[in-house]
């Protein structure tokens, strides 16, 4: 699996170019200033954002530019920075949620969430609500609801952020152990060179030129 972006995207007082290119087994860091577009550009590989020009390519297959591939066919796991954790239901049911959206039976469902869920060791606490857990556990949760679907390109938006320091560091040490048994690209955003030491194998930075925002990987 690779993934391969020259696009560009615009709105009103902002234009992104990117010239992006991950291969498989390879964790990319997407750097630079807050507001600078890390998180769009994250946005854009997934199809929640459409490009305005160029293409983007999964496995050498269009997914946006001359076609447009919806967001849930494109095999695309995405972590977001706050979790986003759906509040009224249990752990179980916020990693099933996306299995039985997209069709699976019930039971297979629950069998593969189970197994996901004792990989990242968050089993004993697979009914507790999101609001009855730490900010640590809540990102597990959030990575198991991520790994559970099987996606071959993972997107992580500052995963660490919004954790304290012990959490922080095992949230670190997790990653490391799931990227290093992940076959696919990995894109990473984030604005610490911690995380970036720890996890990342190359790096993207996001520069401003006359005005344009681009994203680009950096020379090994």
């Amino acid at each position: 699996m690779t993934l391969n972006m020259q696009c560009t995207f615009s709105r009103p007082q902002f234009t992104l170019h990117a010239d992006v290119s991950v291969a498989s087994r390879e964790v990319l860091a997407i750097t630079g200033p807050n507001g600078s577009g890390k998180t769009t550009a994250l946005l854009l590989i997934a199809g929640l954002l459409n490009i305005f020009s160029g293409r983007i390519e999964l496995d050498g297959q269009i997914c946006d530019g001359e076609t447009f591939v919806q967001p849930e066919d494109r095999q695309v796991g995405m972590l977001f920075q706050n979790g986003a954790l759906f509040p009224h239901l249990s752990v179980r049911q916020n990693i099933v949620f996306g299995l039985r959206a997209r069709g699976m039976r019930k039971d297979e469902a629950l069998s593969r969430a189970t197994d996901t869920m004792k990989k990242l060791d968050i089993h004993s606490f697979a009914e507790k609500r999101p609001h009855e857990l730490s900010g640590g556990q809540q990102q597990r949760v959030a990575l198991a609801r991520t790994l559970v679907t099987q996606p071959k390109i993972l997107l992580l938006d500052e995963p660490t952020t919004a954790l304290d320091a012990h959490a922080r560091e095992a949230t670190l040490e997790l990653l490391a152990e799931v990227f290093s048994q992940f076959n696919g690209p990995v894109v990473l955003v984030s604005h610490d060179s911690r995380d970036i030491q720890k996890l990342a194998t190359t790096e993207a930075r996001i520069d401003v030129q006359h005005g344009t925002h681009v994203v680009a990987n950096l020379k090994k």
